[in-house]
Protein backbone atom coordinates (compact mmCIF):
# COMPACT_ATOMS: atom_id res chain seq x y z
CA UNK A 1 0.00 0.00 0.00
CA UNK A 2 1.02 3.17 -0.71
CA UNK A 3 -1.74 5.42 1.72
CA UNK A 4 -2.57 4.84 5.22
CA UNK A 5 -5.42 5.65 6.59
CA UNK A 6 -6.27 8.50 7.98
CA UNK A 7 -4.47 10.34 4.79
CA UNK A 8 -5.99 13.35 3.46
CA UNK A 9 -6.26 13.39 -0.47
CA UNK A 10 -7.95 16.82 -1.41
CA UNK A 11 -11.68 16.22 0.59
CA UNK A 12 -11.16 12.63 0.79
CA UNK A 13 -10.38 11.27 4.10
CA UNK A 14 -9.00 7.21 3.40
CA UNK A 15 -10.62 5.32 6.19
CA UNK A 16 -9.42 1.74 4.97
CA UNK A 17 -7.86 -0.06 2.35
CA UNK A 18 -10.38 -2.38 0.04
CA UNK A 19 -8.09 -3.94 -2.29
CA UNK A 20 -6.72 -3.49 -5.56
CA UNK A 21 -8.21 -3.40 -8.91
CA UNK A 22 -7.14 -3.59 -12.21
CA UNK A 23 -5.28 -0.18 -12.44
CA UNK A 24 -5.17 1.04 -8.80
CA UNK A 25 -5.87 0.60 -5.01
CA UNK A 26 -8.81 0.91 -3.81
CA UNK A 27 -9.84 2.89 -0.43
CA UNK A 28 -13.02 2.87 1.14
CA UNK A 29 -12.92 7.31 1.93
CA UNK A 30 -15.75 9.89 3.06
CA UNK A 31 -16.16 12.67 0.76
CA UNK A 32 -15.63 15.35 3.29
CA UNK A 33 -17.94 18.08 1.43
CA UNK A 34 -21.01 15.80 1.59
CA UNK A 35 -19.89 13.30 4.69
CA UNK A 36 -20.81 10.28 2.46
CA UNK A 37 -18.61 7.36 1.98
CA UNK A 38 -17.24 6.04 -1.65
CA UNK A 39 -14.86 3.98 -2.84
CA UNK A 40 -11.86 5.61 -4.45
CA UNK A 41 -9.55 4.00 -6.86
CA UNK A 42 -5.86 5.58 -6.85
CA UNK A 43 -4.00 4.99 -9.79
CA UNK A 44 -0.61 2.65 -8.97
CA UNK A 45 2.80 3.42 -10.41
CA UNK A 46 3.08 2.50 -14.33
CA UNK A 47 0.08 2.43 -15.63
CA UNK A 48 -1.09 4.83 -18.54
CA UNK A 49 -3.08 7.72 -17.13
CA UNK A 50 -5.56 7.19 -20.41
CA UNK A 51 -6.42 4.01 -19.91
CA UNK A 52 -7.12 4.62 -16.16
CA UNK A 53 -9.79 7.12 -16.66
CA UNK A 54 -11.35 5.03 -19.67
CA UNK A 55 -12.19 2.94 -16.79
CA UNK A 56 -14.01 6.14 -15.60
CA UNK A 57 -15.55 7.12 -18.71
CA UNK A 58 -17.12 3.22 -19.21
CA UNK A 59 -18.47 3.18 -15.22
CA UNK A 60 -19.73 6.60 -15.52
CA UNK A 61 -22.21 5.75 -18.69
CA UNK A 62 -23.59 2.73 -16.29
CA UNK A 63 -26.79 3.02 -13.92
CA UNK A 64 -28.01 -0.29 -13.05
CA UNK A 65 -28.38 -1.83 -9.96
CA UNK A 66 -26.32 -4.80 -10.50
CA UNK A 67 -23.39 -2.71 -11.83
CA UNK A 68 -21.28 -0.84 -10.02
CA UNK A 69 -21.76 3.23 -10.95
CA UNK A 70 -18.60 5.30 -11.23
CA UNK A 71 -19.67 9.20 -9.83
CA UNK A 72 -16.51 10.81 -11.03
CA UNK A 73 -12.63 11.06 -11.97
CA UNK A 74 -10.45 13.59 -10.76
CA UNK A 75 -6.74 14.34 -9.41
CA UNK A 76 -6.56 15.14 -5.95
CA UNK A 77 -2.92 16.62 -4.60
CA UNK A 78 -1.14 16.04 -1.16
CA UNK A 79 2.18 16.66 0.30
CA UNK A 80 3.92 13.69 -2.13
CA UNK A 81 2.39 14.54 -5.37
CA UNK A 82 -1.03 14.33 -7.06
CA UNK A 83 -2.83 11.29 -8.26
CA UNK A 84 -5.80 10.30 -10.39
CA UNK A 85 -8.71 8.91 -8.28
CA UNK A 86 -11.92 7.25 -9.86
CA UNK A 87 -14.87 7.36 -6.95
CA UNK A 88 -17.53 4.86 -7.59
CA UNK A 89 -20.23 3.41 -5.05
CA UNK A 90 -18.83 2.00 -2.03
CA UNK A 91 -20.48 -1.81 -1.35
CA UNK A 92 -19.89 -2.23 2.79
CA UNK A 93 -19.82 -5.91 2.24
CA UNK A 94 -17.23 -6.37 0.47
CA UNK A 95 -16.89 -9.19 -2.74
CA UNK A 96 -18.82 -12.37 -2.81
CA UNK A 97 -15.92 -13.90 -1.97
CA UNK A 98 -16.82 -12.85 1.65
CA UNK A 99 -20.11 -15.32 1.49
CA UNK A 100 -18.19 -18.46 1.23
CA UNK A 101 -18.34 -20.79 4.16
CA UNK A 102 -14.88 -22.79 5.72
CA UNK A 103 -14.73 -24.77 3.14
CA UNK A 104 -14.69 -22.07 0.71
CA UNK A 105 -17.98 -22.22 -1.72
CA UNK A 106 -20.77 -20.64 -1.62
CA UNK A 107 -24.43 -22.28 -0.97
CA UNK A 108 -26.40 -23.45 -3.81
CA UNK A 109 -29.23 -21.45 -3.54
CA UNK A 110 -26.85 -17.99 -3.34
CA UNK A 111 -25.07 -19.21 -6.32
CA UNK A 112 -28.05 -19.31 -8.23
CA UNK A 113 -29.64 -15.93 -6.98
CA UNK A 114 -26.24 -14.23 -7.61
CA UNK A 115 -25.65 -16.07 -10.84
CA UNK A 116 -28.94 -14.55 -11.99
CA UNK A 117 -27.77 -10.72 -10.80
CA UNK A 118 -24.64 -11.07 -12.72
CA UNK A 119 -26.14 -11.87 -15.55
CA UNK A 120 -28.91 -9.16 -15.57
CA UNK A 121 -25.42 -6.98 -14.69
CA UNK A 122 -23.99 -7.73 -17.70
CA UNK A 123 -26.96 -7.94 -20.05
CA UNK A 124 -27.39 -4.55 -19.52
CA UNK A 125 -23.68 -4.17 -19.76
CA UNK A 126 -23.71 -5.84 -23.48
CA UNK A 127 -26.58 -3.77 -24.43
CA UNK A 128 -24.84 -0.63 -23.75
CA UNK A 129 -21.99 -2.14 -25.67
CA UNK A 130 -19.39 -2.62 -23.79
CA UNK A 131 -18.18 -6.06 -22.42
CA UNK A 132 -16.59 -6.85 -19.14
CA UNK A 133 -13.82 -9.10 -20.01
CA UNK A 134 -12.86 -9.71 -16.29
CA UNK A 135 -15.79 -11.77 -14.16
CA UNK A 136 -14.96 -13.29 -11.30
CA UNK A 137 -15.51 -13.70 -7.62
CA UNK A 138 -13.39 -10.90 -6.86
CA UNK A 139 -15.08 -8.41 -8.97
CA UNK A 140 -19.01 -9.35 -7.76
CA UNK A 141 -19.67 -7.20 -5.23
CA UNK A 142 -22.86 -7.78 -2.29
CA UNK A 143 -25.02 -4.98 -2.69
CA UNK A 144 -28.12 -3.46 -0.64
CA UNK A 145 -30.00 -6.96 -0.01
CA UNK A 146 -27.71 -9.13 -0.53
CA UNK A 147 -27.76 -8.43 -4.70
CA UNK A 148 -24.89 -8.93 -6.52
CA UNK A 149 -23.21 -6.01 -8.29
CA UNK A 150 -20.19 -6.18 -10.95
CA UNK A 151 -17.76 -4.12 -10.45
CA UNK A 152 -14.04 -3.15 -12.08
CA UNK A 153 -14.44 -1.96 -15.80
CA UNK A 154 -10.45 -1.84 -16.10
CA UNK A 155 -9.87 -3.77 -19.19
CA UNK A 156 -14.02 -3.38 -20.36
CA UNK A 157 -14.06 -2.76 -24.32
CA UNK A 158 -16.52 -1.01 -26.45
CA UNK A 159 -18.50 -3.67 -28.66
CA UNK A 160 -19.19 -3.30 -32.18
CA UNK A 161 -21.86 -6.00 -32.73
CA UNK A 162 -21.28 -7.28 -30.15
CA UNK A 163 -17.31 -8.01 -30.65
CA UNK A 164 -14.29 -6.12 -29.36
CA UNK A 165 -11.32 -5.26 -31.69
CA UNK A 166 -9.28 -3.55 -29.22
CA UNK A 167 -8.60 -6.41 -26.46
CA UNK A 168 -5.35 -7.14 -24.82
CA UNK A 169 -5.13 -8.73 -21.56
CA UNK A 170 -7.60 -11.16 -19.64
CA UNK A 171 -7.48 -12.30 -16.27
CA UNK A 172 -4.86 -15.05 -16.47
CA UNK A 173 -7.87 -18.15 -14.69
CA UNK A 174 -10.57 -16.86 -16.78
CA UNK A 175 -8.85 -16.81 -20.24
CA UNK A 176 -11.18 -17.69 -22.84
CA UNK A 177 -10.64 -20.59 -25.52
CA UNK A 178 -11.01 -17.70 -28.27
CA UNK A 179 -8.49 -15.21 -26.80
CA UNK A 180 -5.89 -17.73 -26.59
CA UNK A 181 -6.79 -18.03 -30.31
CA UNK A 182 -6.05 -14.73 -30.85
CA UNK A 183 -9.80 -13.95 -31.70
CA UNK A 184 -11.53 -11.03 -30.62
CA UNK A 185 -13.77 -11.37 -27.59
CA UNK A 186 -17.47 -11.26 -27.40
CA UNK A 187 -20.61 -11.16 -25.25
CA UNK A 188 -20.15 -14.97 -25.43
CA UNK A 189 -16.25 -14.83 -23.86
CA UNK A 190 -18.31 -12.85 -20.97
CA UNK A 191 -20.96 -15.86 -20.49
CA UNK A 192 -17.80 -17.68 -20.39
CA UNK A 193 -16.01 -16.12 -17.93
CA UNK A 194 -19.49 -16.29 -15.69
CA UNK A 195 -19.72 -19.87 -16.09
CA UNK A 196 -16.25 -20.03 -14.40
CA UNK A 197 -17.36 -17.97 -11.48
CA UNK A 198 -19.95 -20.23 -11.16
CA UNK A 199 -18.17 -23.22 -11.07
CA UNK A 200 -15.73 -21.69 -8.70
CA UNK A 201 -18.62 -20.36 -6.30
CA UNK A 202 -20.16 -23.70 -6.02
CA UNK A 203 -17.08 -26.25 -5.76
CA UNK A 204 -14.29 -23.61 -4.13
CA UNK A 205 -12.84 -20.51 -4.82
CA UNK A 206 -9.32 -21.18 -5.33
CA UNK A 207 -10.20 -24.68 -7.63
CA UNK A 208 -8.87 -22.58 -10.79
CA UNK A 209 -5.52 -21.28 -8.95
CA UNK A 210 -4.65 -24.57 -7.70
CA UNK A 211 -5.30 -26.23 -11.65
CA UNK A 212 -3.24 -23.80 -12.89
CA UNK A 213 -0.46 -24.45 -10.35
CA UNK A 214 -0.63 -27.98 -11.06
CA UNK A 215 -0.54 -27.97 -14.64
CA UNK A 216 1.59 -24.90 -15.29
CA UNK A 217 0.83 -22.23 -17.44
CA UNK A 218 1.30 -23.91 -20.70
CA UNK A 219 -0.87 -27.04 -20.15
CA UNK A 220 -3.25 -24.79 -18.38
CA UNK A 221 -3.72 -22.68 -21.69
CA UNK A 222 -4.11 -25.94 -23.71
CA UNK A 223 -7.01 -27.62 -21.44
CA UNK A 224 -8.59 -24.10 -22.29
CA UNK A 225 -8.55 -24.35 -25.83
CA UNK A 226 -9.25 -27.71 -25.66
CA UNK A 227 -12.19 -27.67 -23.36
CA UNK A 228 -10.53 -30.03 -20.66
CA UNK A 229 -10.46 -27.74 -17.99
CA UNK A 230 -13.48 -28.78 -16.12
CA UNK A 231 -15.57 -32.05 -16.64
CA UNK A 232 -18.88 -33.21 -15.34
CA UNK A 233 -17.18 -35.29 -12.73
CA UNK A 234 -15.32 -32.21 -11.56
CA UNK A 235 -18.33 -30.87 -9.97
CA UNK A 236 -19.35 -32.49 -6.56
CA UNK A 237 -22.48 -34.61 -6.14
CA UNK A 238 -24.20 -31.52 -4.28
CA UNK A 239 -24.73 -29.77 -7.85
CA UNK A 240 -27.69 -30.90 -9.58
CA UNK A 241 -27.10 -32.14 -13.02
CA UNK A 242 -29.42 -29.53 -14.28
CA UNK A 243 -26.84 -26.62 -12.85
CA UNK A 244 -23.88 -28.19 -14.03
CA UNK A 245 -25.57 -28.40 -17.49
CA UNK A 246 -26.02 -24.77 -17.52
CA UNK A 247 -22.56 -24.36 -16.33
CA UNK A 248 -20.68 -26.67 -18.78
CA UNK A 249 -22.91 -25.10 -21.85
CA UNK A 250 -20.97 -21.15 -20.79
CA UNK A 251 -17.86 -22.61 -20.54
CA UNK A 252 -18.15 -24.61 -24.15
CA UNK A 253 -14.69 -24.20 -26.23
CA UNK A 254 -16.37 -23.38 -28.89
CA UNK A 255 -18.24 -20.07 -28.55
CA UNK A 256 -21.03 -20.69 -30.76
CA UNK A 257 -22.08 -23.63 -28.72
CA UNK A 258 -22.34 -21.16 -25.44
CA UNK A 259 -25.21 -19.21 -24.72
CA UNK A 260 -26.02 -16.48 -27.07
CA UNK A 261 -26.51 -13.80 -24.57
CA UNK A 262 -26.53 -13.11 -21.27
CA UNK A 263 -30.43 -12.98 -20.85
CA UNK A 264 -30.72 -16.83 -22.27
CA UNK A 265 -28.33 -17.49 -19.35
CA UNK A 266 -30.38 -15.97 -16.97
CA UNK A 267 -33.82 -17.45 -17.71
CA UNK A 268 -32.08 -20.92 -17.99
CA UNK A 269 -31.06 -20.07 -13.98
CA UNK A 270 -34.64 -18.92 -13.41
CA UNK A 271 -35.94 -22.12 -13.93
CA UNK A 272 -33.98 -23.63 -11.12
CA UNK A 273 -35.54 -23.73 -7.70
CA UNK A 274 -34.34 -27.06 -5.38
CA UNK A 275 -35.30 -27.05 -1.97
CA UNK A 276 -32.30 -28.01 -0.10
CA UNK A 277 -28.32 -27.80 0.19
CA UNK A 278 -25.57 -28.49 1.54
CA UNK A 279 -22.35 -26.59 3.67
CA UNK A 280 -20.05 -26.78 5.58
CA UNK A 281 -21.05 -26.07 9.12
CA UNK A 282 -18.50 -23.66 11.37
CA UNK A 283 -17.43 -26.98 13.08
CA UNK A 284 -16.44 -28.19 9.95
CA UNK A 285 -19.77 -30.66 9.34
CA UNK A 286 -21.16 -30.84 5.98
CA UNK A 287 -24.86 -30.60 6.78
CA UNK A 288 -27.81 -30.40 4.33
CA UNK A 289 -30.61 -28.09 4.87
CA UNK A 290 -34.09 -28.57 3.48
CA UNK A 291 -36.85 -26.72 4.75
CA UNK A 292 -37.28 -27.67 8.84
CA UNK A 293 -34.27 -29.54 9.43
CA UNK A 294 -30.53 -30.53 9.18
CA UNK A 295 -29.07 -34.00 7.27
CA UNK A 296 -26.13 -35.67 8.20
CA UNK A 297 -24.79 -38.82 7.34
CA UNK A 298 -22.28 -41.75 8.63
CA UNK A 299 -19.93 -43.67 6.81
CA UNK A 300 -18.77 -46.88 9.79
CA UNK A 301 -16.51 -48.87 8.91
CA UNK A 302 -17.58 -52.31 10.41
CA UNK A 303 -14.53 -54.40 8.95
CA UNK A 304 -11.75 -54.12 6.39
CA UNK A 305 -13.96 -53.83 3.37
CA UNK A 306 -17.66 -53.34 4.73
CA UNK A 307 -19.21 -50.35 6.06
CA UNK A 308 -22.34 -49.17 7.34
CA UNK A 309 -24.21 -45.66 6.57
CA UNK A 310 -26.19 -44.03 8.78
CA UNK A 311 -28.09 -40.73 7.61
CA UNK A 312 -30.20 -39.01 9.77
CA UNK A 313 -32.19 -35.60 10.30
CA UNK A 314 -32.44 -32.75 12.91
CA UNK A 315 -35.18 -30.60 13.79
CA UNK A 316 -33.67 -26.78 13.37
CA UNK A 317 -36.20 -25.82 16.11
CA UNK A 318 -36.97 -28.90 18.38
CA UNK A 319 -33.78 -30.32 18.23
CA UNK A 320 -35.14 -33.67 17.73
CA UNK A 321 -33.04 -36.12 15.73
CA UNK A 322 -33.78 -39.01 14.03
CA UNK A 323 -32.64 -41.45 11.61
CA UNK A 324 -33.27 -41.26 7.77
CA UNK A 325 -34.03 -44.96 7.62
CA UNK A 326 -34.55 -44.97 3.93
CA UNK A 327 -31.14 -44.01 3.77
CA UNK A 328 -29.59 -45.90 6.38
CA UNK A 329 -27.80 -49.71 5.13
CA UNK A 330 -25.91 -52.38 6.22
CA UNK A 331 -22.82 -54.17 5.74
CA UNK A 332 -21.57 -52.58 2.28
CA UNK A 333 -18.75 -52.36 0.25
CA UNK A 334 -17.07 -49.46 0.10
CA UNK A 335 -18.29 -48.47 -3.54
CA UNK A 336 -22.08 -49.13 -1.91
CA UNK A 337 -21.47 -47.25 0.67
CA UNK A 338 -20.76 -43.93 -1.96
CA UNK A 339 -23.36 -44.48 -4.31
CA UNK A 340 -26.07 -44.97 -0.99
CA UNK A 341 -24.55 -41.56 0.32
CA UNK A 342 -24.78 -40.09 -3.05
CA UNK A 343 -28.12 -41.17 -3.23
CA UNK A 344 -28.99 -39.47 -0.07
CA UNK A 345 -27.06 -35.55 -0.87
CA UNK A 346 -29.10 -35.76 -4.20
CA UNK A 347 -32.11 -36.07 -2.61
CA UNK A 348 -31.87 -34.15 -0.03
CA UNK A 349 -30.98 -31.07 -2.30
CA UNK A 350 -33.64 -32.31 -4.64
CA UNK A 351 -36.45 -32.82 -2.56
CA UNK A 352 -36.88 -35.53 -0.02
Amino acid sequence: MRFKPGIQLYKYHLKRYVGEGNFGEVWLAEDQSVRCDYAIKILKPGVRIPDFLREAVTGHQLNHDNVVRVHYADFVKDSTGSYPIIVMDYMSNGSIIQLANPASFLELPTVIRLGRDILNGLGYLHTSKFIHLDIKPGNVLTGPRGRGVISDYGIAEPTQNGISWNSTSMYVFHMAPEFLKSKPPTVRTDIYQVGLTLFRMLVRLDWLEQKYDQLGEKDYSQAIVDGDLISRSDFPVYVPNSLRRIILKAIDPDPTKRFSSALEMRRELEKLNYPGHWTIADNGDFVGINGKYRYYFNKEKISRTRYNVVARKCHTTSELDTRCREFCHSNLTNLEATKKINKFIKAVTVGI
